[in-house]
């Protein structure tokens, strides 16, 4: 494998793996439950009794159904980028999860009213941790490695991760 920044996801792969399916498993899930059925998720979301989504505003089939096939997309790609770990494909993954991801938070930070305490501190803890995670991950493609710092600017191109040479 060429050592370039992308190499920090080699070392790291397992991190980087299990980090963007733990991101993008619940959007899928999530994404999913709402395209299937919108009033439903709508209604019952996030499960166990608990009402978030409802607590908001009126129902909107039109807006569940666009934030559902969002939230599946964005969960989608998180999970492709995990699996094939391209540098360049996980730095579009994370990006655009924190597109998504810290006006998301930001709106929940500013309208606590509508939920209870509990459902709040949980609600603002797995979505700070939406923001959180793929910053630091992003952050880490971001800077080469020390020994690729003195490579020039002709070194091959990047090879996926894992990829074995031929000769």
């Amino acid at each position: 494998m060429n050592r370039t920044a992308g190499d920090r996801i080699g070392r790291h792969r397992s991190v980087f793996r299990v980090s963007m399916i733990l991101l993008g498993a619940p959007l899928v899930a999530t994404g999913s439950w709402a395209v299937a059925a919108p009033h439903d998720w709508y209604r019952n979301f996030p499960g166990g009794g608990r009402h978030w989504i409802s607590a908001l505003g009126p129902y909107n089939e039109h807006i569940t159904r666009d934030f559902a096939s969002l939230l599946l997309g964005i969960g989608l790609l998180l999970v492709v980028a995990a699996l094939v770990l391209r540098r360049q494909l996980v730095q579009a993954a994370l990006g655009t999860t924190l597109v998504w991801a810290v006006p998301h938070f930001v709106f929940h930070m500013v309208h606590t009213d509508e939920l209870s305490t509990g459902d709040n501190v949980v609600n603002l803890i797995s979505l700070a941790l939406t923001v959180a995670v793929p910053v630091v991950l992003l952050a880490l493609t971001l800077r080469p490695e020390p020994e690729a710092r003195q490579r020039t600017s002709t070194a091959p191109a990047e090879e996926p991760v894992g990829a074995q040479s031929l000769t």
